[in-house]
């Protein structure tokens, strides 16, 4: 009669070493959010905090801005994993989101050759000189016209959702669209939480059709 363990025991055991995984062997990640005031970066950066936290991840954030009541520079840097300091340095970014196209330049000095970009632009690609260089630092870009799909769904100022909808969407640990999905019906006031959904989910499904 054997005494081994039984297949329970074994999908609990292959439970337990995934989570250790998501918690301690993916992180480190640095992001930048960049973007004006008035248009939900920090919130939007909050978001991301907060989901990895929830996931049992360090998390830490530093904020810039001044004029930020009134359309200026908008950066928080957020940094997943055992850091020492919320600073991110230059080229070390690993994922630049920039929620303005104008702030996208003024922020590339973040973000690492490899990195990854997200652009909230009308645009359906750049300029040659800047597709040289995105190709030169091996950078993969998305351009998403966040601010239509936020206008579609009658709700402007929530284009920061359609953003963390096609983030979502790009395999990064914590950032499963349901795990954002589930901050952000914590950190969205309740009146507003269905609509600013509704735009994250067509974020999340414009990425969905474009990657297929």
């Amino acid at each position: 009669m054997g005494t081994g363990r039984s297949r329970t025991d074994f999908d609990e055991l292959e439970t337990s070493k995934s989570k250790l995984a998501t918690r301690y062997f993916i992180m480190k990640l640095q992001i930048v959010c960049a973007g004006i005031g008035g248009r939900g970066v920090l919130l939007a950066s909050t978001i991301l905090i907060e989901t990895a936290v929830k996931t049992g991840l360090k998390a830490m954030a530093s904020d810039e801005y001044g004029m930020s009541q009134r359309g200026g520079s908008v950066v928080s840097l957020v940094k997943v994993g055992d850091f020492a300091s919320p600073l991110v340095g230059r080229e070390s970014a690993d994922i630049l989101l920039a929620f303005e196209e104008s702030e996208f330049y003024r922020n590339l000095l973040f973000l690492k050759s490899g990195g990854i970009a997200l652009i909230n632009s009308a645009k359906k690609a750049f300029a040659p000189d800047v597709e040289e260089l995105m190709r030169q630092r091996a950078i993969r870009y998305y351009l998403l016209d966040a601010d239509a799909i936020a206008m579609k769904k009658g709700m402007m100022q929530a284009s920061n959702m359609a953003m963390l909808g096609f983030f979502s969407t790009l395999q990064i640990s914590p950032y499963t669209a349901e795990n954002i999905e589930e901050t952000i019906r914590k950190k969205v006031k309740a009146r507003l939480v269905e609509k600013n959904y509704e735009v994250f989910q067509a974020g999340y499904k414009l990425a969905q059709s474009s990657q297929s």
